[in-house]
């Protein structure tokens, strides 16, 4: 009687959690979906929707399925990274600040014609402007993170997106020290400065003349890899305000990017880029929170392709040339990423981090106040990592296709279908291309 009265209560136990993560679903895939577009409206349609509405309804379903979604499989696992992300990320205090902080208005109304009319004036003045704000926003989303038992906000985003801190310095840290050297290389080649950086990166890219058509790229790319089921899928735009990328999915047959026009490398390599992340929504055949790609996985495979479409589309003198590019880029972006691991520890020492962390380029950094300025201290923190194990997971998988099948591009998609797309977040991105080594 005692056995069989255990065995009921398993089964109501596994009903209840079997039903939660189902409610879950029902209840949040719904309001993720209407944040998407809500963003897009206010990005690429003159929309004016409040963001904190919806980050708040999020909010609450993370607050109301908190601790009773189990542990017990794949999918109650990432239901569960999902809330505790955002029971902050979606925290009103964060999120109220951090709409905020993404819109220079709130910072600009008192400045003077004067000051807005000298671009280095300007960012001095904004960057002081918002330095408040930014370090409020680091102790708040600390002070959260602690609350539900992490030691940082770093270490909850980390563990959110199922990435072994350690892994990740030490690709950080290797990805710095073999191509530091280059980079300084190419800063020295093109006279590259720290105040304008990249605008003087945009001028490598246009100092060959290109003539491409957008959409015959996307098809010829999409033909290569074998992956033709997935163009009607996906919707170009074109837009020479605003974002210079942007990818967003809205249902499995609903992808949209919008790109600035062809008109250089850099814009083509854009291209490439969001089309990376258009692929991965396409591909990912699941459903519910396997939908979900985590930053890690979904900005990684999205720089995958800006390495790969080149070796495809491309003549050489333009390989080259976006491959420079993509060199200084990435070493920026790693050498970013571990200054804001010191800085979120010392966010008191940011400007003095910011100079012993920068000056490794081999450039002078005079301004150290401007680190305010950079959306990944606070639209997007602890993020830009995720474009450094695309640039070294696209080394690996470049290193793989050329010992086992070069040229043989319909093979590679194949291994990119099976081995990556298919099953979405079913698998931790670290599972997924173990045979590439512990990288993350």
């Amino acid at each position: 009687m005692q056995d069989k009265t255990m065995v009921n209560i398993a089964k109501k136990q596994f009903d209840l959690s079997f039903s939660m993560i189902d409610n879950f679903e029902d209840e949040y895939m719904w309001k993720y979906w209407e944040l998407q577009r809500a963003q897009w409206s206010n990005y690429f349609e003159g929309g004016n929707l409040d963001l904190s509405k919806f980050d708040l309804e999020i909010y609450k379903i993370a607050k109301k399925f908190n601790g009773k979604v189990s542990q017990e499989d794949r999918r109650d696992r990432v239901a569960s990274l999902i809330i505790i992300k955002d029971l902050v990320e979606k925290n009103p205090l964060v999120s109220n600040l951090r709409n905020k902080l993404d819109s220079i208005d709130n910072y600009t109304k008192n400045m003077s014609k004067d000051i807005k009319e000298n671009n280095m004036i300007y960012n001095l003045a904004l960057a002081n402007e918002m330095k408040e704000d930014v370090l409020e926003l680091i102790n708040i989303r600390n002070h959260l993170s602690t609350e539900l038992g992490f030691s940082s906000y770093p270490d909850l985003i980390l563990s959110a997106e199922e990435i072994d801190r350690s892994n990740l310095i030490n690709l950080l840290n290797d990805f710095v020290e073999k191509n530091l050297n280059k980079a300084r290389k190419i800063i020295e080649k093109y006279n590259i400065s720290w105040d304008n950086w990249f605008n003087d990166l945009y001028k490598i890219g246009s100092t060959i003349n290109i003539n491409y058509n957008p959409l015959e790229l996307i098809k010829l790319l999409i033909s290569a890899f074998g992956f033709e089921k997935v163009e009607e899928r996906i919707q170009i735009n074109f837009s020479e305000e605003g974002y210079s990328g942007y990818a967003a999915q809205f249902s499995s047959n609903d992808i949209r990017i919008v790109v600035e026009p062809l008109k250089s490398l850099n814009n083509i390599n854009t291209l490439f880029h969001e089309l990376g992340h258009a692929i991965s929504y396409a591909l990912n055949e699941e459903q519910g929170v396997f939908k979900i790609l985590p930053c890690s996985y979904d900005e990684a495979m999205a720089v995958v392709m800006e390495y790969l479409a080149p070796m495809i589309l491309l003549s050489r003198e333009e390989q080259e040339k976006v491959y420079e590019v993509a060199t200084l880029e990435y070493v920026r972006c790693a050498i970013s990423s571990l200054y804001e691991f010191d800085l979120w520890k010392n966010p008191e020492k940011a400007e003095e981090l910011y100079v012993k962390h920068y000056s490794k380029l081999g450039i002078k950094i005079d301004t150290p106040s401007i680190w305010t300025l950079d959306t990944f201290r606070s639209i997007d923190p602890v993020y830009i990592h995720n474009y450094v194990i695309g640039a070294t997971l696209a080394e690996k998988i470049i290193s793989l296709f050329e010992r086992e099948m070069p040229s043989k591009y319909k093979h590679w998609g194949e291994w990119l279908f099976n081995s990556v797309y298919i099953n979405g977040r079913c698998e931790p991105l670290r599972k997924k291309i173990k045979i590439l080594g512990d990288l993350i």
